[in-house]
């Protein structure tokens, strides 16, 4: 059995907040009530990106190709919300994804393509490594080691 508590009563719990606390509880619950993961963030990301057509720049960019849009999709599977987390997911006008990472620490990027990636972080890059999704997801994390 589930116990309910009648609403005048919560409302007579909160009277006593401040305004300030009761906009906090309520962005709180909100946030709980809505809460999506990271991963599922960038998978809604990834599809709108998906749908870009030729020109989407305004000038002659290049849609996202389907391979590396799989390729992406595959990453997200074979990684967790703190892999991601801190990363952004952009387009590139060669239609490919560019993966910029947030950090005042180190200035970091990948570029996804349909059969490899590239890399820089700081002082350190690579070029045209194969892609495997197990890869991929390894080198966001070393990346962020570095970032913290």
């Amino acid at each position: 059995m589930t116990a309910t508590i009648p609403i005048d009563s919560i409302l007579r719990m909160l009277l006593p907040l401040s305004n300030d606390n009761k906009k906090w509880l309520a962005d709180r619950l909100y946030e709980d009530i809505h809460a999506e993961s990271k991963t599922e963030r960038m998978k809604a990301r990834l599809s709108e990106l998906s749908t870009l057509s030729r020109g989407w720049d305004g000038n002659n960019a290049q849609p996202i190709s389907p391979r590396t849009c799989d390729n992406m999709q595959a990453v997200l599977m074979s990684c967790n919300d703190e892999d991601i987390e801190h990363w952004v997911l952009f387009p590139d006008v060669d239609g490919r994804l560019y993966l910029d990472l947030k950090s005042d620490d180190v200035d970091a990027g990948v570029i996804l393509s349909d059969k490899s990636f590239s890399y820089f972080a700081g002082d350190k890059d690579g070029e045209d490594i194969p892609f495997a999704p197990d890869v991929f997801v390894q080198v966001l994390r070393n990346i962020k080691k570095m970032a913290t």
